[in-house]
């Protein structure tokens, strides 16, 4: 004989594991507890039923700000083909800026240095500084 067991009550079924996971560890927060209520240290008899019910107030506020699906994780790792097909569209777009140089005529990017040009100068600035050394000036 099967369980019919309603679709409302089994959210609330894995909402009573995440709260049992709650209760478990109450208990180690009860002493840290007790340092700012004094009054919960103790229990008399006749509060432990209040006490559930406070508890149980706890766990559902909590389960309200945690809901179970937030829990949740994926039950297998993803394919390499189905990653790739999610990442089809994340590929390389086609630059729409690229311009000649107005001084050797090579493409390069809008608004950016041309890298033959700065081969050239670079190179010329190097060869100008190696026969006389730079002494910085610490005054």
């Amino acid at each position: 004989m099967a369980l019919a067991i309603p679709r409302s009550s089994v959210t609330s079924l894995s909402g009573l594991f995440v709260s049992a996971r709650v209760a478990s560890l109450l208990p180690s927060i009860q002493p840290s507890l007790s340092r700012f209520f004094p009054w919960s240290s103790q229990p008399s008899s006749a509060d432990t039923h209040a006490t559930g019910e406070i508890r149980q107030s706890f766990l559902g506020s909590l389960l309200e700000l945690f809901p179970p699906f937030l829990l949740a994780v994926p039950k297998k790792k993803v394919s390499h083909s189905r990653k790739s097909m999610r990442a089809a569209n994340k590929g390389l777009k086609d630059k729409q800026n690229i311009v000649n140089c107005p001084a050797c005529g090579s493409a390069k990017l809008a608004h950016h240095l041309c890298a033959n040009c700065y081969t050239f100068l670079n190179r010329q600035w190097k060869q100008s500084t190696k026969g006389r050394e730079i002494v910085p000036d610490l005054s």
